[in-house]
């Protein structure tokens, strides 16, 4: 084996750790942020900070997280649980909620997302949210806080 080849190789292999060693984003903590959308019933809509929507992502294990996000609707506070997964590119969020809907996101920084949440039929809503950590959340926090699916 030539010199050459053996130099591209290795550096080949050195690539290839570190594309497989790439961490997976730490994501535990309270989120917080604006809401804007559009309802089926209630047509557009923006909501600020203080009254819209917060994400509390409390349990991590690799690439899954699991916790609940409140909002107000109809004057209401709503408080439902969700599991989500982060995609192979570290940015990509794809969230399951319990109750309804789905959110899309990207990770914009350590302390940055945006989510697109999308419900069909006939309440049909379109949403993009812009939250920011206000706090992080130990990994040793159980799951007694996050709600759970009716049987």
């Amino acid at each position: 084996m030539h010199m050459k080849e053996i130099l591209c190789l290795v550096l080949v292999a050195f690539l290839a750790t570190c594309v497989c060693t790439a961490e997976v984003p730490d994501l535990l903590g309270n989120w917080t942020g604006s809401t804007t959308g559009f309802a089926a019933k209630d047509g557009f809509y923006k909501l600020m900070e203080n009254d819209s929507i917060s994400l509390a992502i409390v349990e991590q294990k690799d690439r899954l997280f699991t916790g609940n996000i409140t909002y107000t609707q109809n004057g209401n506070e709503m408080v439902e649980g969700f599991a989500g997964a982060i995609g192979l590119d570290n940015k990509t969020l794809y969230i399951a909620e319990f109750d309804k809907g789905y959110d899309l996101g990207t990770i914009i920084s350590y302390d940055e997302i945006e989510l697109m949440y999308l419900e069909d039929g006939e309440n049909g809503t379109a949403a993009i949210d812009r939250l920011h950590r206000v706090s992080p959340i130990s990994q040793n926090t159980t799951q007694e806080n996050v709600t759970t699916p009716a049987p």
